[in-house]
């Protein structure tokens, strides 16, 4: 028999392992809101180029982009930002 077995079950870890699950279900939700605005979004970006007379092939394109830039931005790294962390080290 292990030693979690003779113990029971350790109430911290349950406790710990049920806010995880309420957070991990949180910012999916969170996520899938987010998903969802800017899906919108994303077609009134289409709708618009394509009334101002975009060709559909290219508009489709603009809200790709857009949808792209929202969903996955860019990471810009500064090499100031790695010298103050360099310097709170030491």
């Amino acid at each position: 028999m292990s030693e979690n077995e003779m113990n029971g079950p350790n109430p911290f870890e349950a406790i710990f392992g049920e806010l995880e699950d309420q957070f991990n279900e949180a910012l999916m939700e969170k996520r899938a809101s987010i998903a969802v605005s800017v899906a919108g979004v994303a077609g009134l970006v289409y709708r618009a180029a394509v009334a101002e007379g975009v060709p559909a092939d290219l508009a489709k394109v603009f809200a790709a982009e857009y949808w792209e830039r929202e969903m996955h931005p860019p990471v810009i790294a500064s090499a100031y930002a790695f010298e103050d962390q360099d310097e709170d080290d030491e």
